[in-house]
C-alpha cells in the first residue's frame, strides 16, 4: 500500500498538501505512529471509563457508560 493511502486510512481523511509532500518513508512512519497513538488512546479511554463507573451500581452502569461515551 502506498504511504499516502496508509495515512489516509489512519486519518480517515486526506492530509493537507504540506503533509502529503513529505517523503514516502516519512509518511509511512507518520501513519504508523498515528495508528499506534489511536490504539493507545482507545485503551486509555476504556481504562478511564472502567475506573469512572466502578462506583456506579451495576444496574445503571450501561446508562452511565453511554452518557460518558455518547
Amino acid at each position: 500500500m502506498k504511504a499516502d493511502a496508509e495515512l489516509i486510512k489512519v486519518l480517515g481523511d486526506t492530509p493537507p498538501a504540506t503533509i502529503s509532500a513529505l517523503p514516502p518513508e516519512t509518511l509511512a512512519r507518520l501513519a504508523e505512529q498515528i495508528g499506534t497513538a489511536k490504539q493507545q488512546q482507545a485503551v486509555d479511554m476504556e481504562k478511564s471509563v472502567q475506573k469512572a463507573i466502578a462506583g456506579v451500581p451495576f444496574a445503571v452502569r450501561g446508562i452511565v457508560r453511554k452518557a460518558l461515551l455518547g
